[in-house]
């Protein structure tokens, strides 16, 4: 890619009301995240020549410093690729395993899984899922692709009213962790707002990263200090655990949707379940019902629960579970479920609570055609730093159950199934959007609501993200039914959604759960377009 300078175009964040925004719209390169930082990291590697695949892991290693809450070196990390070469389109799996002393028995000893702490925890995968992209997609080095987020640890970054909710939240768990209190509470207090914050232990280890890459982190002397730290702290880990950890490039799931073609993150993720609701979706007319009808919103409601009830009935680690993927994404399925939904009723089976919604996500492209969508998280995160490595842990271990024979049972050496899903939708065997929202069990909610205004309805990516949303379940009460929904969808819609047996809650204008970023490309011209999420004021768009 050249590397001559042209003018760049940021798109205006809008504010926390939600105002209509305008598509970006550029050549050579686009990032949409969920911080300004990390989005101008990510353009920054494509101006220089870098692919978006390069870009990906630069902006994500920034995303680790300014938004540690929501994915960190101590996470997991899943990305969908498109490649430009051979129009192929690659998942990458960095989901870490159980360690080897994480027993059933143990577990059920204790009660449970803690909610907190290093026995919440599994190996992370974020690091090496960065390790395989870049050796078979990426076109610069570890040491080029840090130096952003290296500088910004070292340097530190600027404590936002978001930064510093989030730590003042976060506050009564890191007072029980040294280290997380020494990063987080300097001199033992809560950051100010437009202070600095250095995240020093973390710049020493991303230093070590971008030097010694992937076995430094799982074999090095940095994994050490990590174990040995773990040791310190009642964790399970050792040498061998993370020694074993391998991130996967698999293929996506797929299926033909009105012409088009939607891949979706395999097994571990929870992403079957937005090809399952499409696949059901697909059996009635849904282009043409009024968009935002309590017709559609019923259709998609009852389409999502059959999907989750799917999931919870199949979907484990596939190193341990045979997942019955051909039966499950198959047209026969779909129309077996379909003629269950009844169009005049609700079913009573509720979505499952959305829980630890902690997570980013973000969609790059670059000019000679390769997209990429991303998506890492901590799940809630352990709220455990590893000694002075500044590594903060997940709470991924909650990801599973303790009930001896389900799919999703706790094993040592197995994956919980994730939450994370990302999609990419071509269309003739050409490319054409990149797309993703965190959101624990919202995302998949979300993303078959954006890929239903995309392809039923035929919005183009801003209109698509601003149309009103719904999200079922709330963060704390386990099977909560309740639909909430924005109150632009109207009263008749409300009203008749609620003669159908569905609880609707209905909230602010442009308060659902979400953070959604897109890139679309047009095939014949390679003019890219994207469109990032109005209801979030951090989110960013930016191109040139």
């Amino acid at each position: 890619m050249a590397t001559t300078a042209q003018p760049e175009v940021i798109a205006d964040t809008g504010n926390a009301s939600g105002p209509p925004r305008d598509v970006l719209m550029a050549q050579r390169g686009i990032v949409a995240s969920a911080n300004g930082y990390a989005s101008e990291a990510g353009l920054d590697v494509m101006r220089r020549g870098g692919n978006a695949v390069d870009a990906a892991i630069a902006a994500a290693a920034v995303l680790c410093v300014v938004e540690p809450r929501n994915g960190h070196l101590g996470g997991d990390t899943f990305r969908q690729i498109s490649l430009a070469s051979d129009k192929r389109i690659v998942a990458i799996n960095g989901s870490g395993a159980a360690p080897a002393a994480a027993t059933l028995e143990r577990y059920q000893a204790l009660g449970g899984i803690p909610e907190f702490g290093l026995l919440a925890s599994t190996v992370p995968g974020t690091v090496s899922a960065w390790a395989l992209a870049l050796e078979r997609f990426g076109s610069r080095s570890f040491a080029e692709l840090l130096a952003s987020a290296i500088w910004y640890a070292e340097h530190g970054v600027p404590v936002t009213k978001r930064l510093r909710r989030t730590i003042e939240n976060e506050s009564p768990y890191y007072r029980q962790n040294p280290d997380a209190a020494r990063v987080f509470l300097p001199g033992g207090d809560l950051p100010a707002v437009g202070t600095l914050l250095p995240q020093p232990g973390l710049a020493r280890s991303l230093r070590r990263i971008a030097a010694g890459g992937r076995d430094m982190f799982y074999e090095g002397d940095l994994a050490a200090e990590m174990v040995a730290a773990s040791d310190r702290y009642g964790g399970l880990f050792t040498r061998e655990d993370f020694a074993a950890h391998r991130s996967e490039e698999l293929a996506p799931l797929a299926i033909g949707y009105r012409g088009y073609t939607v891949h979706e993150q395999p097994p571990v993720t929870q992403g079957m379940i937005v090809l399952l609701a499409l696949n059901i979706l697909e059996q009635f007319d849904i282009g043409g019902m009024a968009p935002g009808s309590a017709a559609v919103i019923h259709l998609q409601l009852e389409a999502l629960k059959l999907a989750f009830a799917d999931r919870l009935r199949y979907l484990g680690d596939p190193w341990f579970v045979d997942v019955p993927l051909e039966m499950l994404l198959s047209k026969e399925h779909a129309r077996e479920q379909a003629a269950r939904i009844d169009r005049h009723h609700a079913s009573p089976q509720p979505l499952p609570a959305n829980i630890q919604p902690d997570t980013t996500s973000m969609v790059l492209a670059d000019g000679d055609g390769n997209m990429v969508s991303y998506i890492h998280s901590l799940f809630s995160g352990a709220r455990v730093i590893l000694g002075d490595t500044g590594v903060l842990m997940n709470s991924r271990l909650l990801g599973f159950n303790l009930d001896a024979g389900d799919p999703n049972c706790l094993a040592p050496g197995k994956r919980p199934v994730h939450t994370l899903n990302t999609y990419v939708v071509s269309k003739e065997g050409e490319p054409w959007l990149v797309g993703g929202t965190p959101g624990a069990h919202w995302q998949v909610q979300t993303n078959l609501q954006l890929l239903t205004n995309l392809l039923d309805f035929g919005m183009d990516i801003q209109s698509a993200i601003e149309a009103p949303r719904f999200t079922v379940g709330d963060q704390l009460d386990a099977g909560d039914p309740t639909v909430k929904i924005e109150d632009r969808i109207g009263e008749r819609t409300v009203a008749d959604l609620r003669a159908l047996g569905h609880p609707v809650e209905v909230i602010g204008a442009w308060d659902s759960g979400g953070a959604v970023q897109l890139i679309a490309r047009d095939a014949a011209s390679g003019l890219l377009r994207g469109a990032t999420e109005a209801r979030r004021p951090g989110n960013t768009v930016v191109g040139f």
